[in-house]
């Protein structure tokens, strides 16, 4: 039901009176609505949703729920882009926007370095947002309480269907390093991402050795997951790693792209969404973001093609889960912060493979 009524007006005046003579953070929904109204502005930087008519709904639906008459501005703003921006303006205690996105390995450097906010999600929003405790579990122990689940990164193979038939496809990651696909292949320049992420699951050691095998059949390097999908639907390539949802978009836009998941492995990247520790508006930005994990991503998760994987509500992510039960395929995820340094290390050796070509 929507928040608004006389009594949350009233109560919402008396929670900012307290709130600005104690000086202390709003600590209930009631403060956080008396402070975003104080406030008046928020500053949204998601790339997601990527329809400018579903930013929209959201901010409308946003608006109503809580009675708020305020100006949100939605600049959307890759999360690679993001980081860097957040780490360089937060290092003067200062930071531009309230509100943005990231992939949950990014943003541990920064909730290392107290960039992020730390909320008591489930404390504050538990009784008016039931999927708040879900959407802020699923990180390591150490991420608790800085970010939450907006949607999950599901990786796999995409391949052009006017170039290659689907029985012919290889159907593990490793399969990839047949002599078969060497120039029709294209990967990701970043790390070879998605591969890189398997050193999650079989170590730096064979994921290096299958990175190994995969330059060595010449494939067409991208920047990003992105144009990878593009090199494929375009037919410069005939297969390639991609993401699920950014191949049912295509697929929506009548391009000659498919996805599934490998047999054997399949990455999964959680992407996050989160308050900086210096948001200029706190109060909406909590509200907003708590609400946006849990109702708002409801709204619009089937028309952008996003879901949770663990989220029995989200009808994409539960299609997803089928998929990858299917093929048999292990789910990839990170566990622990000490993955991130191992992570990095195998990017590093990557990296200079690449450079190597």
């Amino acid at each position: 039901m929507p928040f608004h009524s006389t009594m949350a007006r009233l109560t919402g005046t008396a929670a900012l009176a307290t709130f600005l003579a104690t000086g202390t953070l709003a600590q209930t929904v009631e403060e956080l609505v008396a402070g975003a109204r104080e406030e008046g502005e928020l500053v949204v930087l998601m790339l997601h949703p990527t329809d400018s008519a579903n930013r929209n709904r959201l901010i409308d639906a946003f608006l109503e729920e809580y009675d708020l008459d305020i100006n949100i501005e939605w600049a959307p703003t890759h999360p690679t882009a993001l980081m860097a921006r957040l780490n360089a303006e937060s290092a003067s205690g200062v930071f531009s926007g309230d509100v943005g996105q990231g992939s949950v390995d990014d943003l541990w450097p920064s909730v290392q370095r107290g960039y992020i906010a730390s909320v008591d999600w489930a404390g504050i929003f538990g009784d008016d947002l039931p999927g708040i405790e879900a959407a802020a579990s699923g990180v390591p122990p150490e991420m608790e309480g800085t970010v939450l689940s907006m949607f999950d990164l599901v990786y796999g193979l995409i391949w052009n269907p006017e170039f290659v038939e689907e029985s012919e496809l290889p159907v593990t990651v490793s399969d990839l390093t047949a002599p078969e696909w060497a120039g029709r292949l294209a990967l990701n320049s970043y790390h070879i991402a998605p591969v890189d992420y398997l050193s999650y699951a079989i170590g730096e050691d064979e994921t290096v050795a299958i990175v190994e095998g995969l330059l060595a059949n010449s494939p067409i390097l991208k920047p990003g997951s992105g144009a990878v999908g593009a090199a494929v639907s375009g037919g410069e390539a005939a297969v390639g790693t991609g993401m699920s949802y950014a191949t049912d978009l295509a697929i929506a836009r009548g391009e000659p792209i498919r996805f599934r998941p490998f047999a054997d492995y399949t990455p999964v990247l959680g992407m996050k969404t989160f308050v900086p520790e210096f948001a200029p508006h706190p109060n909406a930005a909590r509200l907003f973001a708590a609400w946006f994990a849990t109702r708002g991503i409801e709204m619009i998760g089937e028309e952008e093609h996003i879901g949770q994987l663990a989220n029995p509500n989200s009808t994409v992510g539960a299609a997803l889960l089928r998929q990858i039960e299917e093929a048999g395929s292990t789910i990839v995820s990170v566990s622990s912060v000490a993955q991130f340094d191992q992570l990095a290390e195998t990017r590093r050796i990557i990296d200079a493979m690449i450079a190597d070509q």
